[in-house]
């Protein structure tokens, strides 16, 4: 299942996943509710979202993907990195204006902690992280994968 807000975005992916649209179901759903059941996927991944959103609104999502995410499955998550304060771009003050002038939300989100936020929201729905994540920067950690798996 692929869900996004946006019908561009879901456009966008119907032609990328052309080959395996069967296999891949699109739906357009906020992510702060979805409509899916309890326990419905043993993986939820998350890519470039959360810092498109306000504090409340990735509150809300996190406790989402906790309802949603079976125990023993996995969340896998690509967002910026915490804040880049040794990152090239980051200390060029116009870029970071920019930045922050374009994803307005984004400065909030560097100061968020990901994994204790996903441990509240799961610890709320009666699951667990098993044991740490797995973490991959790139571009000179100022993007990261972070790979979470819970206990059964």
């Amino acid at each position: 299942h692929l869900c996004d807000v946006a019908d561009g975005q879901l456009q966008l992916a119907r032609r990328k996943t052309r080959s395996v649209a069967s296999r891949c179901p699109l739906a357009r759903m906020n992510a702060e509710c979805l409509g899916y059941a309890n326990e419905s996927f043993d993986q939820v991944i998350v890519f470039f979202l959360f810092h498109e959103l306000p504090a409340e609104a990735r509150r809300r999502t996190f406790a989402e993907i906790a309802r949603v995410i079976r125990p023993g499955g996995s969340v896998l998550i690509t967002e910026y990195a915490e804040t880049p304060r040794h990152h090239l771009l980051y200390r060029f003050a116009p870029f970071r204006w920019l930045i922050g002038h374009l994803e307005p939300f984004l400065p909030g989100f560097w100061q968020e902690d990901v994994t204790a936020r996903l441990s509240d929201a799961l610890r709320e729905n009666g699951k667990a992280l098993h044991g740490e994540p797995h973490l991959e920067y790139c571009f000179g950690r100022f993007y990261r994968v972070m790979r979470f798996n819970l206990g059964e």
